[in-house]
């Protein structure tokens, strides 16, 4: 009998961290858009119970405590400054942050579509403003299709969205 050869493959681990249930579902939206599984990465979506900059970054750091990611990242509104110590327990810990801009993820992705104003101030009011155009139910990946489909988020120029490309494998 043959002996079969395995092959073993070291793959890059990633683990992004949405604010909410809404960023991580539009990070799986994006991850099912640009994500290749013969990458050689493997990406874990997760995301926090909202809160202050602060506890994001803490329960990031508790939840992936018992991983060795390579990277780690977390999606973060710009709604409410993160203060200095707060960079610091990220930089220490090794974690990236990417700020959903401007307000918050809604209003980021209102800025794709064109749609963002000075006078769209709160994260509420960008909620209410995007959530009636998506498909569905924001807590569900699938409801950020067609509304940002591939060639829409490979049009914009939005920094965070560009880097989120680049993790996610486009």
């Amino acid at each position: 009998m043959a002996k079969r050869k395995v092959r073993v493959m070291n793959k890059t681990t990633l683990l992004i961290m949405g604010e909410g249930e809404h960023d991580k579902a539009f990070l799986k939206h994006m991850r099912g858009v640009y994500y290749n599984r013969s990458s050689g990465v493997k990406i874990t979506l997760d995301f926090s119970s909202g809160g202050s900059p602060h506890d994001i970054i803490k329960d990031t750091v508790k939840k992936s405590k018992h991983t060795d990611y390579d990277k780690r990242f977390i999606l973060m509104d710009e709604d409410i400054a993160i203060k200095q110590q707060d960079y610091d327990i990220a930089h220490k810990e090794s974690i990236v942050i990417l700020q959903s801009a401007p307000v918050c993820l809604e209003g980021m992705l209102l800025t794709i579509l064109g749609e963002y104003t000075a006078s769209i101030s709160t994260a509420q009011k960008c909620k209410s403003l995007l959530h009636p155009k998506l498909s569905g139910n924001p807590i569900e990946p699938k409801s950020y299709y067609p509304l940002f489909e591939k060639q829409v988020l490979d049009d914009t120029n939005h920094t965070t969205i560009q880097e989120l490309r680049k993790l996610l494998g486009g």
